[in-house]
């Protein structure tokens, strides 16, 4: 399965872009009604087209009121993402959370050719830095579970150079993938339950995937959301109605 450009295949530093005000951490629920709300707990990011160059072959990363407005907007009471071709990178957008095993649901909505993106951050062990502990990625014929891991062992020669080099020892990988068919333009319910290092996915109330994580049983600090494109046309990716809570023991 080749990877659409998402936030979460090279997100190096865009993770301190991404502060929301304080609040209750560990359980709170948005349903997109309120704009001043949507600005006061959610950052956005991504990479800007035009800052590409040797530096960046993204783009320019950018957070926060440096984001394009066009990337993330709140529209008829629900949260659309929208994929610009001309980017390399897809953008996300943040929300704080807090809380060890937990429960995300939300609705979406996904166009034809189109991706969602979900990601549960947390102080990630393997990475040695805050990053995604849980990744999610759902298209129409499916959804993949994704992981980090080192891409070269801790200590070795590979691993220093790289250190060296300021470059991130990283591996992203799709992990664990379901069949699972999913009609584009139409809503549908979403519930990703941590527990532990086990992840459970559910998709309009049925169960769709199961996979053991590396690091998901971290403390999580926050939660985001992402876009996936074709590089061809502008796509928009929609979330409604989300909600963060604790697992009960």
């Amino acid at each position: 399965m080749k990877p659409l450009r998402t936030f979460f295949t090279l997100l190096p530093v865009l993770a301190v872009l991404c502060a929301a005000e304080p609040g209750d951490l560990t359980r709170w629920k948005e349903d997109f009604s309120d704009e001043a709300s949507f600005s006061k707990h959610w950052s956005s990011y991504g990479f800007l087209a035009a800052g590409i160059d040797a530096k960046n072959p993204l783009g320019k990363p950018v957070g926060g009121k440096d984001s394009r407005p066009e990337w993330w907007q709140v529209v008829d009471g629900a949260l659309r993402g929208q994929n610009f071709p001309e980017e390399k990178h897809g953008s996300g957008i943040s929300r704080n959370a807090t809380g060890k095993d937990v429960r995300l649901s939300c609705r979406f909505k996904i166009p034809p050719g189109g991706m969602t993106a979900i990601g549960i951050r947390g102080p990630n062990p393997i990475l040695e830095r805050v990053f995604n502990v849980v990744g999610l990625h759902i298209r129409q014929d499916g959804v993949t579970a994704t992981d980090n891991d080192v891409l070269h062992p801790k200590g070795s020669p590979e691993a220093a150079e790289l250190k060296k080099k300021g470059v991130w020892n990283r591996r992203f990988y799709y992990a664990k993938s379901e069949k699972v068919a999913i009609a584009p333009d139409v809503w549908h319910d979403l519930v990703a339950e941590v527990r532990g290092k086990e992840l459970t996915v559910f998709i309009d109330a049925k169960q769709v995937l199961q996979y053991t994580t590396l690091s998901g049983d971290a403390p999580k600090t926050s939660i985001g959301f992402g876009v996936g494109g074709n590089g061809k046309t502008v796509l928009a990716t929609w979330y409604d109605d989300v909600r963060f809570e604790p697992l009960e023991k």
